[in-house]
């Protein structure tokens, strides 16, 4: 059974438009902005020159204002097909992905919680609402309680598209948040609950935790691999900035940090 220790504190998002000058405004996934944009923020300027601001308002509703033109790029943890047809927006090449690495979503559940492996098919029941209590699938005799992402978010997107074969909604009684951390809380908090976040999310929580010493715990549950790929979304070739802020976070100098 793992144990993973998690911070508990406030997600900073950077919502709505910058209100101040920067060379570059991204606009997407939160997990690309904080798994990869802030950790390497001063690396990006000293080795592009970029100002970069970023604005974590999800993958979907950042391919929104890419398409609007009002930002040169925009950041999604997605495969870019699932995110452009619920937009109603193009598949003909238009839109370029340009992947900079490769994420892990996890199941997670309460850490008291005795399940510690769950199959695909296992894991649609309980986010739709199928199975609802952990009895059924060898846990506790207690009431299931989905915890997942917002709508707009690329990791619920994923989780639908691979798990759930895109055919059956999340449980109605599903918690909506729109922070990761907020997710893992909750998923903490709760005896019966289960969500699903990026890997690289919990160990970096689970990295500040031995720092801080102001931990939660969840438990992460095996699976088959839930994987997509983390990537900048440009319309079109990409700008000349944008491109030099692409090629450094490629290089071995910039993949080493990603959290």
């Amino acid at each position: 059974m793992r144990h993973i220790p998690v911070l508990v504190g406030v997600f900073l998002l950077f919502g709505g438009f910058p209100t101040f000058a920067a060379d570059l405004v991204l606009s997407g996934s939160t997990t690309v902005q904080s798994r990869i944009l802030q950790p390497l923020a001063a690396d990006i300027k000293a080795a592009t020159g970029l100002d970069v601001v970023v604005e974590g308002i999800g993958s979907g509703n950042g391919l929104k204002r890419l398409a609007a033109g009002e930002v040169p790029a925009a950041i999604v943890s997605s495969p870019l097909e699932g995110i452009l047809t619920p937009l109603g927006l193009p598949t003909d090449g238009t839109y370029q992905l340009h992947v900079l690495a490769e994420d892990e979503i996890v199941p997670i559940v309460n850490a008291g919680n005795t399940v510690s492996e769950l199959s695909w098919p296992q894991l649609r029941d309980l986010y739709s609402g199928v199975i609802r209590n952990w009895k059924d699938v060898g846990g506790p005799d207690r009431k299931v309680q989905v915890v997942t992402s917002h709508p707009e978010s690329a990791t619920r997107e994923v989780v639908w598209d691979l798990v759930m074969g895109k055919k059956i909604d999340y449980a109605r009684s599903a918690k909506i948040v729109y922070a990761t951390r907020k997710e893992m809380v909750l998923v903490a908090e709760d005896a019966g609950a289960i969500g699903a976040v990026s890997a690289g999310f919990v160990q970096a929580y689970a990295d500040e935790a031995k720092r801080d010493g102001d931990a939660i715990e969840i438990k992460v549950v095996r699976s088959d691999k839930i994987a997509r790929p983390l990537a900048i979304v440009t319309k079109g070739a990409p700008s000349p900035e944008v491109t030099r802020l692409i090629d450094f976070l490629r290089s071995d100098a910039a993949r080493g940090k990603f959290k």
